[in-house]
């Protein structure tokens, strides 16, 4: 498969989810597909996402060397910059769940131009207005608390 370009990846945002999504990736993946998506208009970037695990050390007296175990998975944040549109319903959306104070994480789908998808849950956590110069567009800075795997859609 070739690389491509970021350009025609979009995101999109579901309806707040009512329970965390199964640790299954198949199963998660099945109700993540099911869910109504709105798009995310105006979206110029979306920043890194996925997993790091945390590295857990121990100091053996016997070998006299440190290992190196897996501690905690941990996909963190990442930032959208978005071209402000007010009446855009997808960023609407996204404000919608900012103020949203339930324990319950939106989720989240990245379409790539090559017909991959990416599915995550969320919170979102940042909201900003960013760019507001005389020589700039008016932007929205979101910020996404990542809660579950990246699932993708060769998973099935």
């Amino acid at each position: 498969m070739p690389v491509n370009t970021g350009a025609k990846t979009r995101i999109s945002i579901g309806p707040r989810l009512s329970a965390k999504l199964p640790t299954d990736k198949a199963a998660a993946l099945t109700l993540l597909k099911a869910i109504t998506y709105v798009k995310v208009g105006e979206v110029e970037s979306i920043g890194d996402y996925g997993d790091t695990i945390n590295d857990v050390t121990f100091a053996s007296l016997d070998s006299g060397r440190s290992e190196h175990l897996k501690g905690l998975a941990d996909a963190g944040t990442t930032d959208l910059t978005i071209g402000f549109d007010k009446a855009d319903t997808g960023q609407l959306a996204l404000v919608d769940a900012f103020y949203d104070r339930s324990r319950f994480d939106y989720p989240f789908k990245v379409e790539y131009v090559d017909g991959q998808v990416d599915y995550f849950a969320a919170k979102v956590m940042g909201n900003k207005k960013t760019g507001i110069t005389t020589g700039d567009v008016i932007k929205r800075a979101v910020t996404l608390g990542i809660n579950s795997d990246i699932i993708d859609d060769d998973v099935e």
